[in-house]
């Protein structure tokens, strides 16, 4: 008799285990730990908080007195409304975070980096039109398997 509710045990350890795979595939994967709202400016070391609390980050440098910017910036906080809780969409002044900008290769504003994993991966240069950041926003996704 015990070793019949042993098997049984063991049977309800694997429906348990094989229960628990199943919901877990339904779900999407926890890709933010730290969000912002979309289209924050962030300061100091928020942008690293911003940059290192999702596995995917969008940051876009921008000019206080740049008309495309401020063209983009509606278009920008859109598509991180959409695709919030799978990224950080954050702003960084340009004049802020010189430094990193010209690391990172910014030649001009607005330009949007891709972050993964706290590491730069894409650079979109200049004004971009909603189906052009929603495609790059996805594809970048896509890539990390956030979406």
């Amino acid at each position: 008799m015990q070793y019949k509710s042993a098997v049984v045990d063991d049977i309800d350890k694997l429906l348990w285990k094989k229960a628990v795979e199943l919901a877990a595939r339904d779900k999407q994967p926890r890709c933010c730990t730290v969000n912002y709202a979309p289209g924050y400016v962030v300061r100091g070391t928020q942008l690293k908080n911003a940059i290192y609390g999702c596995k995917v980050a969008f940051v876009m440098f921008f000019g206080k007195t740049c008309p495309y910017c401020q063209m983009f910036d509606p278009i920008f906080r859109q598509v991180g409304e959409r695709y919030k809780d799978l990224a950080n969409f954050v702003k960084a002044d340009i004049e802020e975070f010189y430094q990193l900008a010209a690391s990172l290769g910014v030649m001009g504003t607005p330009a949007t980096v891709a972050f993964v994993d706290g590491r730069p991966v894409e650079l979109a240069p200049g004004f971009m039109t909603a189906p052009q950041f929603r495609s790059f926003v996805e594809g970048v996704l896509r890539y990390v398997g956030c979406r």
